[in-house]
Parts: structure tokens; sequence; C-alpha cells
């Protein structure tokens, strides 16, 4: 497995084995060590990782060699150890080392192999065999899991179960200790010598132990500590000075190098902390759940800190600690106490008390900022045992909560209001009260109203507002902005938090960022070195910042859980340099497609020294970078910019994510350069990839080429064509009066087509103006006699209607009458004659239909001739003497006989006939 500060990768061997140890030579080669599999990590022509096997130069009779547990690369030789066998690599040829017994522990010293043999004790590789040391047999017997350096030639031999021993010159003796009674009941499984001397050992049951160059115990870690589980499989020390532990379920990183550490739950101060201070040789911790203290006269040991008891009196939200009087004043969600012999004591008067402030300009009195307003507090002469101070009053016309307040060099109380602005308060001590207040805004030089904060900073007054740092200039009346603290901690930046410690250092919280500035004093000139600690900033507790540095130069920050101790002296040894590595390089024209794999050397060279220049076609013009930073204190903080010179005009911001796509490039060449920044705001050396994409095949030089060609054709054919254009434009005019002339004839023969066409329309409508006459005269003609029809059938109507009323002489005479109308209404006699000039005017109509349909008859016929006049059923009635339903039968007679369907409309039916 490879752990590159971001992301994990694993890499099996070719029999999938587990894999025991590995270890990495001088050159940065990595050799591997699994089940009856041995090789290293070569690179790939990408640059990925790639196993190489050297199993395959193992005799045969070797072969089956089960655990490779220890690899020594030691110079031009490597040795690979096993229970049964060691395996030495040299000059290409793999060589045995056969035990007595079994082989059962491997160490290297100072260059040197010792190995140790069940069937002799502990032995020493001379270059030629294995050879007992001076008093190595009994070791044949007792197991050993680390041999270490120890003072200049010695070696610190570390057993299981037996305890410590010392080898120096020629001999071993057993070493008693501090730590010796531990081991006893605690086996070691492995060891480790780390910077400084110190010395690490692993067990199977209870964590980690730390012990000095005496054997004195520093540090016990087990899983209450923050272990997954107490079992030590391995240890490894990185270049910052921390530990990475193997256990037999996951792996531990231990930052022993880290200067910064918390104190919370475990150590029991419970809750999030809000305020700190060392008061009669105790440390005491405020949180939201109560205050704690513990003993301190040499600091607090952050591996061993003393257990932290609870103040009795004070459970519940503390605001803020402060020592005057010799007494320690407590500012709690309840009010005011005051803290005696492990035990805290309200003091009465007032409810919700924020800050104690102890003034400079009256001795002997105290400001005290509470949920309701400012009191005025008095210095009494109190027996031994009691309060050292009394509340005189609340300071009347201030009423607002006064949480955020300093006074100045007269006196002046400021308070800071989180959203109404900055409150100047005058007092009058003779009448203890308050003499005046002025309010503070934008409109006396203020960038903003709200979120004003005031600190006083080397005896002065500073404001911390969002957009920098701002003093009052009593000169002017207005508020100008800081030009040191705002140039130091960044011009413009929200500052959300400044306060000077009791070491004269400035600790700030501006944007994102969380720092201190340490002021060092260089002859007659001071030196302000800008220190960040990004990765406390998440930590915080937002609007209540608190730190507090002790006189041991430990100092102590306000978290979320709880408070975090920061150390300085822990970081006394050389800051490593680190460097942003490029991990990955892909394609992702398609499928996403490796190009560069990221190599294996990690060391300082340059990346961009021995990485050549890579060259892609036009169409793969998208790609992925995947980079990281191999530095591990406080990873999650680690931060990235990147910069594709060629394409991108200026670095991007700082951030956390750990890849970029760029899609769709132009041709030309590039460098994807890549920095990393820690959480102590130090730069990593940047990582470089240089590539180049062709231009399209249109851009080419021999496309180029072409387009020259091309162009000489062009001058060439144009004057070709100038000439073929000039005879065409000849022949074309030529052709352009012929066909005028054909045009000319053309429009002459259409107007005499048109004259004569017209001849015809006029006669033609001449034709159809008497034909519409002719009709217009029959259908008159015909209406008149439906007229007359429908006359005549009332009067006989009305004739029927008397003719059985009346007396018999007038019957008879009625029935004449009715007689001769029936005689008139029939139409028979003039039908021929009807016929005769239906047919005239409609082009044979009643012939045509005879001859194309026999089956109708006369009184078909007359049906289809009044259809064809467009009459009405009711007007068609009268003519044919008959009723409206008759004529409706009529109609469907006729239709069955023309043979047509319920879609055909009868009448357009006649019309088109």
């Amino acid at each position: 497995m490879e752990f590159d500060g971001v992301r994990w990768n694993t890499y099996p061997l070719p029999n999938r084995t587990i894999v025991r140890s590995l270890a990495i030579d001088d050159a940065g080669r990595i050799y591997v060590g699994g089940q009856d599999e041995l090789g290293y990590l070569g690179e790939g022509a990408l640059g990925e990782p790639q196993y190489v096997t050297l199993t395959e130069h193992i005799p045969e009779a070797y072969r089956s060699f089960e655990d490779v547990w220890r690899v020594f690369p030691i110079g031009e030789e490597v040795f690979f150890c096993t229970q049964r066998t060691i395996f030495l690599w040299k000059a290409g040829e793999m060589l045995p080392i056969e035990p007595a017994g079994r082989f059962d522990g491997f160490f290297e010293l100072r260059g040197k192999v010792y190995i140790r043999d069940t069937g002799q004790g502990l032995c020493l590789w001379n270059g030629q065999e294995l050879e007992l040391v001076p008093q190595g047999m009994p070791f044949k017997d007792i197991l050993i899991v680390a041999l270490l350096p120890y003072q200049e030639e010695q070696a610190l031999v570390v057993t299981s179960e037996n305890g410590l021993f010392l080898m120096e010159d020629g001999s071993i003796r057993p070493w008693r200790t501090a730590v010796s009674t531990f081991l006893e009941g605690h086996p070691v499984f492995c060891g480790a010598r780390l910077s400084g001397g110190l010395y690490a050992l692993g067990t199977t049951s209870s964590g980690l132990l730390l012990m000095d160059q005496e054997g004195k115990p520093l540090a016990h870690l087990n899983k209450q500590f923050g272990l997954q589980n107490n079992t030590v499989l391995c240890i490894y020390e990185d270049l910052s000075q921390n530990l990475w532990l193997g256990l037999d379920n996951g792996i531990d990183y231990v930052e022993l190098g880290a200067p910064f550490s918390i104190i919370g739950s475990k150590q029991g101060v419970e809750g999030t902390g809000y305020a700190s201070i060392v008061h009669d040789d105790k440390l005491f911790f405020g949180t939201n759940q109560g205050l704690f203290y513990t003993e301190w006269t040499r600091g607090v040991d952050p591996f061993d800190p003393p257990p932290f008891q609870r103040v009795e009196g004070a459970n519940g939200q503390v605001w803020s600690l402060a020592e005057a009087g010799g007494q320690l004043m407590v500012c709690h969600h309840e009010g005011l106490f005051y803290c005696q012999n492990g035990r805290a004591f309200p003091i009465d008067g007032v409810k919700g008390a924020w800050k104690f402030l102890e003034m400079k300009a009256f001795p002997g009195y105290a400001i005290l900022g509470a949920y309701s307003g400012l009191y005025l507090l008095e210095k009494s002469s109190v027996s031994k045992g009691g309060a050292a101070w009394k509340i005189l009053n609340k300071l009347q016309g201030f009423d607002e909560s006064a949480r955020v307040f300093e006074e100045d060099e007269k006196g002046n109380i400021w308070v800071s209001h989180a959203y109404k602005g900055l409150y100047k308060i005058q007092l009058d001590m003779e009448r203890r009260a308050i003499a005046g207040t002025q309010l503070y805004k934008s409109r006396q030089g203020l960038p903003t109203d709200l979120y004003i904060d005031v600190v006083k900073i080397r005896g002065e007054l500073a404001f911390t507002t969002l957009k920098g740092v701002y003093y009052f200039d009593k000169e002017k009346g207005r508020f100008e902005e800081d030009p040191e603290l705002s140039a130091v901690i960044g011009a413009g930046k929200a500052v959300h938090f400044m306060m000077e410690d009791q070491l004269k250092n400035i600790w700030f919280s501006a944007d994102d960022e969380f720092g201190v500035l340490e002021v060092e004093e260089k002859g007659l000139f001071n030196e302000v070195n800008k220190r960040y600690f990004n990765a406390v900033q998440d930590e915080l507790v937002d609007g209540f910042e608190h730190v507090f540095a002790s006189s041991h130069r430990d100092v102590f920050i306000a978290s979320e859980r709880g408070f975090i101790q920061y150390t300085p002296s822990r970081k006394a040894q050389p800051e490593y340099p680190f460097r942003a590595l490029i991990r990955k390089v892909a394609q992702l024209n398609g499928a996403e497609e490796l190009i560069w794999g990221g190599g294996l050397d990690f060391r300082e060279a340059a990346p961009d020294s021995s990485l050549p220049i890579a060259i892609f076609p036009y169409r793969s013009n998208s790609f992925r970078f995947s980079f990281s930073a191999p530095f591990f204190e406080e990873n999650k903080a680690v931060q990235y910019r990147y910069r594709l010179e060629g394409f991108d005009g200026e670095w991007s911001e700082w951030g956390g994510q750990a890849e970029k796509d760029y899609t769709n490039l132009p041709h030309g060449e590039y460098a994807f350069r890549v920095e990393a920044r820690n959480a102590y705001a130090r730069r990593s050396a940047e990582a470089v990839y240089s590539f180049a994409i062709r231009p399209p095949w249109y851009l080419t030089t021999l496309a180029k080429v072409g387009y020259a060609l091309l162009g000489i054709a062009l001058v060439l054919g144009a004057f070709h064509y100038t000439g073929r254009r000039i005879e065409k434009q000849r022949k074309a005019l030529l052709d352009a009066q012929e066909k005028e002339l054909r045009q000319q004839e053309e429009a002459h023969r259409q107007k005499v087509a048109q004259s004569e066409a017209e001849i015809i329309r006029l006669r033609n409508e001449k034709l159809k103006s008497d034909v519409q006459h002719k009709t217009s005269k029959l259908a008159s003609a015909t209406m008149h006699l439906v007229q007359k029809g429908e006359i005549l059938l009332e009067i006989k109507n009305g004739l029927n209607k008397l003719v059985n009323n009346s007396i018999p002489e007038n019957k008879k005479k009625i029935k004449q009458l009715i007689r001769a109308i029936d005689e008139d209404i029939r139409l028979d006699d003039n039908w021929e004659q009807f016929e005769l000039h239906f047919d005239q005017v409609h082009e044979n109509f009643l012939k045509r239909l005879r001859e194309k349909y026999p089956v109708l008859t006369p009184k078909d016929q007359k049906l289809c001739a009044y259809l064809r006049m467009n009459l009405t059923t009711k007007e068609i009635a009268p003519l044919m003497n008959i009723s409206v339903r008759g004529v409706e039968i009529s109609r469907y007679r006729l239709r069955k006989k023309l043979e047509l369907d319920s879609d055909t409309n009868l009448v357009e039916f006649i019309m088109g006939v």
C-alpha cells in the first residue's frame, strides 16, 4: 500500500499473497518481500509503479520459503530474510544462507546484519558466513524483537519478554530501567530508535511506550489515548518525526513531532473551551460545562498530562477568567465568582458576567461586563478567605450587553457591540457613574458598523473590523487603518480575532487563516515572524476565540473539543522541505487513459528535470492531472494551487482539490505547475509536467506547403480563368442579342395568341350569359308554375272542405271546379316543351341521363331535372303533384337506381352528370 498524502494505492504481488516487508535503498528503489515471492517496485513505460520479481533468480530447491519478514538493502547488497533461508541479492545473483536451527529475528545496525538463529543465538553476517557474537548464545532461547543504536558504538537489545539488554565492547548485559517493570508484564513486539535519542517500543497488548536514553518513560499511547487497538506490530518515524504504527487491524499516525495536542475529555476537561489561566501554580480551564484545574509546576506534558479536577460551585458556562487582587475571578453565566481552594464562591449583585477588567487609570477599581451592561467593583479589605472584590453599583445609562471592552489611558471604557457599533463611555468616578457616552460608526471612519472588536496591543487600543485593523486618531477624532498591523496580517482582510499574549506575541484570526506574530528582540530592533496554524482554524470557537500563553511558553487555545496545547519547543528540529507531486496524468478523450503514472522518485530532485516533454496529437487535447503532497501533519489542511502555463493567465486560488481537468486545449506547448501549502502556511517545491499538443492537420508544415502550392495554382488558374471569362463574355453578348430577337418574336406571337384568346373568352362569356339567361327564364317559369300549383292546391283544399257542407247543387259545381283544377295541375302536357328548353340550357342533360341510366322512369327524370335546377324538396312537391314526404321517398328510390352510397350528395352528383 502507498499513501501519497491524498490517495491510498495498492500494488498486488503476482501471486496475490500478503506483503510482509519492504525497504528502500539509497537510490530510492523499493524492495518487497511476500510469501514465496520477492522483488522490487520499478517504473513502467508510463512512469507507473510496476513490480519486478527476483524470485526466478532463487535456486529451484529454495523457492518454497514462505514469508519474507525483513528486507535490508545495504550498499550493493540486499538481504531478504525468511525463517528458513536468508537470500542475499548481490551482483545479479541470489545466494541462499541457511540457519543452524531456524531464523527468528532479523536486524540491521550501523550497516551490519544481525540474525537470531535458534540453533546458535545472536549472530553477525561477516560477509562470508554468520558468526556468533560474543555472549550471543543465550539468545537462542530468548526472542529478540529489536536491535537499536544506543550511544556511540553501543546497542540496545529489546526482547519480547525478557526486558532490555545493552551490547557493548563484546559483552551483553541486562539493563534495568524505570520501564523494566512495565515490560515484564507487557510483551514487546517491535522497537525503533527515534530522532533525538528517544525510543519507541510496540507491545502486543498495551500499545506504544516512549522512553528516553535513560530508560525513563515519556508517554504511553494505547487505545484509551486514541489508538485503534493495543497491538503494535511495526513502527516507522517519518521526516517530520511523527510515527506510523502498523497495528493488527489498521494503521495509526501519531504526531509526536507536531507542536499541537488536545486536552479534553480524556484528561478530565469536559466541554467546549472558552477560557484558561495559570493561578497559584494551577492551570485552570473554563468550558461550557464548568471550571477545571490541575497542578502547574513544570507545565503540562502533552502526552501524559496530570488529571484535571472540577472546581466545585462553578458548573455550567464559564465565559472568562481573570486574576485580580490575588484572586481568580470567574465570569459565569450565573454571575461573578471568585475561586479559592478548588471551590467557586458567588459575588452577589449581578447575573450573567462576561468579562472582569481591573482598571489601570483608577487603581483599586474594576469594571465587570455583564449581560445587562457595566458594573463598577471596588477592591475590598476583607479577611483572608473572603472575596477580594465587591460590586458597588451598575453604571446606569448603558444597558447593552458588554462582552468585549477595553480601558484606554484616560480610564474611558470602549465597548464593542456586534450590530450597533462602538461605544466610548466616560466615567465620573466621584459619582461612580457614567459621565457621557458616544457611539462611533462608519461615519467616523470605520469601514462598517458591524462586527467591530476592541483589543489592546502594545498598550494602545486597536479595532478589528471586517476590512482590516484600525486605530483612533485623537486629533482628527476619526478612525484610521493601522498601517503596520494591516500590512502584516493583510490589508483589507476580515479580522475576526486579535490579542496580545503575556509574551507580547500577537495572535490573530483573519479570513480563513489563524496564526501568531512572534516578536523577537534583535538589538535595537524587533523582528516579527508570522506563523500560520491553519490546521487549528476549524477547531476555534467562532466568536469566542481565546489564547493564553503561560510563562513556560506553552500556549493554550480554546477549542470545540476542549483546549489545544501549542508547544513551540516541539518544533525545534529543522523543518524538512516537502514537495508537491504530480501523481498521475491521464487523457480524457473518450475513456480515461493513463499517460504518466507519477514515477517512484519521491526525493528532492526537481520533478521536471527527469520527465520528458510528451507530445500528443491534436485530437488528444483533454487531460486530468492528479497531484498530492506527502506532508502528513494536519494532512486535511494541505492546500494546492495550480496553473497550466500556456493556457491559464494566473495561478488558481488555494484549495483542497487534488485534481484538475483541462478539456479541448488548443495546440501549443504547455507546462502544468502545482504547489502545495501545509497547515503551517509553508509552500512546497513546485512540481511540473511539460507537454505539447500538435496542431491539427490543416495547420501542419505539410499542410502549409500544400497551401502554398495551391496558391500558385490558383494564381495561374486565375490568369487562365480571366482569358476564358472574356471569351465567354463575348460569346454571351452575342447569345444575348440573339436571345433578345427570339424574345421579341415570341412576344409578338404571345400578343397574337392573347388577342385570339380574348376573342374566345368574350364569345364564351356571351354564350355563358345566354345560358344563364335561359336558365333564369326557365327557373322563373318553373317557379311560376310552382307558385301556380301551390295556389291551385290551396284552392282545391279549400273546395274539398266546402264540398261536404254544401247543398247538392253547389256540391256538384264544386266537384267540377276541383276536377278542373286537377287538370290544370297536371303538367304532363307541358313536359315535352319543358324538356326541350331544359336540354337546350343544360346541354342535353335529360338525354344524357336516359342514355347513362336507362332504368330511370319519366318521374325519376323529372326529379333529376328539378334537382339540377337546385330546387328544394318543398318546391318540387307541387311540381310533381305529390307531398313532401313523397318527394323524399322519390329521392331515396332515385339514389338506389343511381347506385349512390350514403356519403355521396345527390344534388352534387346530379350537377356533375
